[in-house]
């Protein structure tokens, strides 16, 4: 397997960057009160301290009048680390939480909406739990590096910086020596940690694929209880969690390598800083409060640098290692794309052609259609039958444009598919899968879903049409039942009743079944079998069924074999000419197909 690739620092952080800077003023307040609340805090109150003690080692002062020698210091010194601690810190706390919060939004909704513009193929090949993972991660990730720039990196500078204007006229030596030793800390601690970034990006992949298997058993909890795996599934998982460790530890390891380094230059700055002061002091007279604020800016900025070394970078190495998949997510286009100038869609009368439509699944590169023609008429009702893998389903996606076809065309009242966008396209479709799709929400909401402001009145009417009234009368909270994550709380049937009032609700022109009654008793089926075809008049209905049954009174039957049509005509027709439709109809098991 080649070698993954884990420099993600850099696509990251300007990923980051791009959303922050969409917040000029706020990134402005934050630039003008940190530089005077680092110095409020961190320096002017050792300098005031350093001037007493100037005071006292030259007796410049009043002895028993400490007021009188010292007041005013003393004044200054009050009113600095308050307006420091109480005013200074908090507006920056403020202005931090206001960019914070709106970047953390705009990130969400960004995530949100690219991941909604992903193909149905890119969903199928991903664990939700893992996107849902690697959503939150983003978002965690974003708050930890602002955190950590914010109050800590640009603190850090700026330490340097002040401490060196400050002593600059008191102390050459020092000055260089501080800026030299502080640069060439943060410069090699950045490298030497990227051991720490490579494994901490590994970890990170192991942890979303760990939130991603967590997710695909729990969602399919039942199965696993049905065949009692409950034992397998857990020493799976216990592989997946130990894995997981692993690679933690490989973090841990790198990270104590890096701490080595780190303890080792502290203490050579601490060390350096301290030989300076003497010297100063013994070689070239510089007073009492000259030292002081050597020892004390040095021991200001060694607790930050260690901090950077310790905390800031593993905060930044952690971060770019969980947010990297999903900035890689970001950075790659969505498979199915609208076009740059979307036509006005002019779909109403649900006339379908494709045209020598060719159609080769990407996954498994095997071609499905080849030069396939097809043309259906306004209000014409066609079934689709043929065995698992004949192109039955794939026909109805590409139509839906759930994937887009190799080449050829396919157009709806003679306008392209392609040249309109996604939501006018499956605008004018009402699509039922085979698998109910319904939201954990309240049955109203999800029969509603079909067309957003129907009102309650409709949505009963609708209901009553599906025969999905008569078991929503029998629930005690009616039509405000929550149904359960994907409709798990409903029977098979009555989740595709409500499946099928939705889509009689949306009132589109063109209607897609693809198997929409498998999971109806013959009961359900019948009573539903007169709504379908009350909601088919006067629309153009593709019905993809193995129960064959379901589909002998279309206008059309097509019949697929390998992405070919073999066979067409109404069932009457196909029957009299003893083809294939013939030979399914005469070996159907129960009305179905046998496979």
């Amino acid at each position: 397997m080649p070698k993954k690739n884990t420099n993600h620092a850099g696509p990251v952080m300007r990923f980051y960057w791009n959303r922050v800077r969409t917040y000029p003023y706020t990134i402005t307040g934050i630039a003008l009160v940190l530089p005077v609340t680092i110095l409020f805090s961190q320096f002017l109150p050792p300098l005031i301290l350093a001037d007493a003690l100037r005071k006292l080692s030259n007796h410049q002062y009043i002895p028993g009048q400490p007021w009188q020698s010292f007041g005013h210091d003393i004044i200054i010194y009050i009113a600095i680390t308050l307006i420091g601690g109480l005013v200074l810190w908090r507006l920056v706390d403020l202005l931090v939480w206001h960019l914070e919060g709106s970047v953390e939004r705009d990130i969400a909704q960004k995530v949100y909406g690219h991941l909604m513009d992903q193909s149905a193929a890119f969903h199928a090949n991903r664990f939700s739990g893992t996107l849902v993972s690697q959503t939150n991660k983003i978002l965690s990730s974003y708050v930890r590096i602002a955190d950590t720039t914010i109050f800590g990196t640009i603190p850090l500078l700026l330490s340097v910086l002040f401490a060196s204007i400050i002593l600059f006229s008191r102390s050459h030596l020092y000055v260089a020596a501080l800026i030299v030793f502080s640069l060439l800390y943060m410069v090699t601690a950045y490298f030497v940690s990227r051991k720490v970034r490579e494994a901490g990006a590994v970890h990170a992949d192991a942890e979303s694929n760990q939130t991603g298997y967590l997710a695909d058993s729990i969602t399919n909890v039942m199965a696993i209880k049905s065949f009692s795996h409950e034992q397998a599934e857990n020493h799976t998982f216990k592989k997946v969690s130990e894995h997981t460790h692993r690679k933690l530890m490989d973090v841990m390891r790198a990270h104590q390598k890096q701490m080595a380094y780190f303890s080792s230059a502290n203490s050579v700055i601490s060390a350096a800083s301290f030989i300076i002061a003497i010297v100063g002091a013994v070689n070239y007279r510089a007073d009492i409060a000259t030292m002081f604020l050597i020892l004390n800016y040095t021991a200001t900025i060694i607790s930050q640098l260690f901090s950077f070394g310790n905390n800031h970078l593993r905060n930044y190495n952690r971060a770019v290692g969980d947010a990297s998949a999903m900035v890689e997510t970001l950075n790659t286009p969505a498979e199915v794309l609208d076009p740059a100038v979307p036509e006005t869609a002019h779909m109403t009368r649900g006339a379908i052609e494709f045209k020598n439509v060719t159609f080769t699944h990407k996954q498994a590169d095997n071609s499905i259609f080849h030069k396939l023609n097809l043309r259906v008429k306004p209000g014409e009702k066609v079934g689709l039958i043929g065995h698992s893998g004949s192109g039955k389903t794939s026909l109805t996606r590409i139509l839906l444009r759930f994937s887009d076809i190799d080449s050829g065309a396919i157009t709806i009242d003679g306008q392209n598919i392609a040249h309109v966008s996604q939501a006018d396209l499956r605008s004018v479709i009402s699509y039922v899968p085979q698998e109910p799709l319904l939201f954990h929400r309240s049955i109203r909401e999800n029969i509603g879903y079909g067309r957003p402001g129907a009102t309650e009145q409709e949505i009963e009417i609708i209901a009553r049409q599906a025969h999905a009234a008569e078991f929503v009368a029998a629930l005690p909270e009616g039509y405000e039942t929550l149904v359960g994550e994907r409709g798990v709380k409903l029977s098979g049937g009555q989740r595709q009743r409500v499946a099928i009032a939705r889509a009689m609700i949306k009132n589109a022109p063109i209607l897609v079944l693809d198997e929409a009654t498998s999971a109806l008793d013959s009961e359900s089926e019948a009573l539903i079998q007169d709504a379908l075809w009350t909601l088919m008049e006067g629309r153009t209905a593709i019905v993809i069924a193995h129960r064959l049954s379901t589909i002998q009174n279309m206008d059309r039957i097509i019949v697929m074999e390998d992405g070919h049509i073999v066979e067409q005509g109404s069932h009457k027709d196909l029957i009299r000419n003893s083809g294939v439709y013939a030979d399914l109809w005469n070996r159907q098991s129960g009305g179905f197909i046998d496979d």
